[in-house]
């Protein structure tokens, strides 16, 4: 099985200004090359990965990676949609902005920049929960673990 599939956003400036499509998104290498690396020590217990609207860059990559190897299940909530490197600008007036500039989709060509990953099973904390210290993520993971 292949891994994901990343893109650069290319800017032309000089395509731009011919009146052409001013981004290009280009390939990055590695794309799709499965991962060959051989560990002796492998866990192959049950896992759980727990997500929030937190979740992005590295992180949201590792969430596509896990889902796509069937490892396990992914609990709590949409993951940001966004993989990271960002463009910074800075704006009139003091102001900072960040833009992604890579686009990664999944292996059959589904988005999740700008939309996230979806978990297998959503959970939501609660005002309460985070009052209480309670992790409603974290207990509905453990429970779902321990009906494997």
């Amino acid at each position: 099985m292949g891994s994901a599939y990343a893109y650069r956003r290319d800017d032309d400036a000089y395509r731009r200004a011919q009146g052409t499509s001013a981004i290009r998104w280009t390939p990055m290498s590695l794309n799709g090359e499965t991962y060959k690396a051989q560990h002796k020590d492998v866990f192959n217990g049950p896992v759980a990965v727990l997500t929030s609207a937190r979740s992005f860059s590295a992180a949201e990559d590792f969430a596509v990676s896990f889902r796509m190897l069937k490892r396990g299940i992914i609990v709590g909530e949409l993951t940001g949609g966004s993989t990271g490197q960002p463009l910074f600008l800075d704006l009139p007036g003091g102001g900072k902005a960040r833009i992604c500039i890579k686009r990664d989709v999944f292996p059959d060509g589904t988005e999740f920049v700008g939309k996230g990953v979806t978990p297998d099973v959503e959970v939501h904390p609660t005002v309460a929960s985070l009052r209480s210290g309670a992790d409603p993520v974290l207990d509905r993971a453990v429970a779902e673990l321990r009906k494997q």
